[in-house]
């Protein structure tokens, strides 16, 4: 379940945080694909980046309302981790904001070949 709170949803849109795109990257525990991607995205593209997990359990950060009202573009790592959520992110009228893609979880954190794959797909997906 996706939680938040009042004020953090305040602070989400802090106008001190600049102009720069904001980018939420999600996988199952946002430590490897996402991790990475986020990495690739501000070494790339000089984005200010997130990443957080779907599956609460043993998210590092587990996606939250919060991470995604301060999100300008949110990009899943695959359609799955999607699924995990897409009922909570429709209900907040942000399926406007999202970028799928398809990065099987079999990479460690960094990994040249990972880091390949993200960058074809994500700028495939504009």
């Amino acid at each position: 379940m996706i939680k938040s709170t009042r004020n953090q949803l305040y602070n989400a849109h802090n106008a001190s945080q600049g102009t720069t795109k904001k980018v939420l990257t999600v996988c199952s525990a946002g430590l490897l694909r996402s991790a990475t991607l986020a990495h690739f995205l501000t070494k790339e593209y000089g984005y200010n980046t997130r990443n957080c997990g779907t599956v609460e359990s043993y998210a590092l950060i587990p996606i939250s309302e919060v991470l995604c009202h301060w999100a300008d573009e949110i990009v899943f790592v695959n359609k799955e981790n999607y699924e995990m959520v897409r009922d909570e992110i429709e209900g907040f009228n942000m399926t406007n904001k999202c970028k799928i893609l398809d990065i099987p979880d079999i990479y460690n954190f960094n990994d040249p070949e990972l880091i390949k794959i993200c960058k074809e797909q994500y700028e495939n997906s504009h």
